[in-house]
């Protein structure tokens, strides 16, 4: 059966990320549109009995450009002044490792007290 608390875990994370995202957009000044700020969104998407099988991010494709340090005439693999400016692959790897500390921290010790639980209803 589905975790509804899972799934507010999820989707707190995703837009947390989103936020990042945003923000780091920002400091590096990798933009000069509020476009691709504005196509951030994400999904939780969950199999037909509730389990979560990912999660969806979508903003604007040039968006990727910018965090590989190509575009306009720069292709990726040549020399070029232009500089990476990472900002999805620095936020999302991090946060990717930061969910995971989060769910193994959160159900393993929901597994803990299922366990005691179940030891206790079989000694009484």
């Amino acid at each position: 059966m589905a975790d509804t608390n899972q799934h507010e875990t999820l989707e707190m994370w995703a837009k947390y990320v989103i936020e990042r995202w945003e923000r780091r957009i920002s400091d590096l000044n990798v933009i000069s549109t509020k476009e691709l700020l504005n196509s951030f969104k994400h999904q939780v998407i969950r199999d037909s009995g509730g389990n979560l099988q990912k999660i969806i991010f979508t903003y604007a494709y040039y968006g990727s450009f910018a965090d590989l340090g190509v575009g306009k005439g720069v292709k990726a693999g040549l020399k070029s002044n232009r500089k990476k400016k990472k900002w999805y692959t620095k936020v999302f790897f991090g946060q990717v490792n930061k969910l995971a500390k989060i769910m193994a921290e959160k159900y393993g010790q929901q597994a803990a007290i299922s366990i005691v639980e179940n030891i206790t209803v079989n000694i009484i």
